[in-house]
This record gives C-alpha cells, sequence and structure tokens, in this order.
C-alpha cells in the first residue's frame, strides 16, 4: 500500500520547508519535505501526495515542456517572494493543477485554508 502525504513542501531553503511544514502539521495534515526538483519527484514517486506547496524559485516547471497536468501532478500552490508581478506572471502561465499563487510572507492561517481547498479540490 501507498503511503499517503497530505501536502509535499519544495523550497531550496530548508529551514523555510520546515517552518513551513511545521505549520501544515500543527494543524493535522501529513507533510513530506523537499529541496530540489529531482527529490519531490523521488517522493512523489514513491508516495501519493495530495497537494504540493513550491517555492517560486523552484517552480521550473512552469511554461514547460514537462509542466504538469492534472493528470500527472496533485493540485499546486506556488509561494513567491517576487512580489505581485511574479504572482501575476504565474496565473498567466496557470496550467490545470496550478491551484493557487501567494505572495510571501504567507499568514499561518491563510497557508492552511488554502491547501485545506486544494486537498478538496
Amino acid at each position: 500500500m501507498t503511503e499517503v502525504v497530505d501536502v509535499l513542501v519544495l523550497d531550496d531553503a530548508a529551514d523555510v520547508a520546515e517552518s513551513t511544514a511545521d505549520v501544515l502539521r500543527s494543524a493535522g495534515l501529513s507533510v513530506a519535505t523537499a529541496s530540489s526538483v529531482p527529490e519531490a519527484r523521488r517522493i512523489a514517486a514513491e508516495r501519493r501526495v495530495r497537494a504540493a506547496i513550491v517555492d517560486h524559485s523552484t517552480a521550473e516547471w512552469a511554461g514547460s515542456a514537462d509542466e504538469p497536468t492534472r493528470d500527472t501532478a496533485p493540485p499546486i500552490i506556488v509561494v513567491s517572494g517576487m512580489g505581485r508581478d511574479s504572482i501575476e506572471e504565474l496565473q498567466a502561465l496557470r496550467g490545470d493543477c496550478l491551484f493557487a499563487c501567494l505572495a510571501k510572507p504567507v499568514p499561518p492561517g491563510a497557508l492552511i485554508e488554502v491547501v485545506r481547498a486544494a486537498l478538496g479540490a
């Protein structure tokens, strides 16, 4: 039986990934973390991931040939510290699985709310 993880957090800054994971765990969610796209893909291949939070700097798939689709990826929430323009750019590239784009810093309650909505999608 494949292990189910509610949320996979992908951020190249390990401390940010862990603090995000701590917030989600405090809400009762199961969380895995990754610091690179290959690591995230390995985790996703080994476990059933229900949603993913991806830092903008690691969202290399956006607009690329291997952009995930609803058939190949869970709902994806992209967070960005790059400002409003980067959020609008990501929304313009929006794929079927891109659930939400959020600007950092994301208040913990807001993050949990968006993740719960993604899990229900």
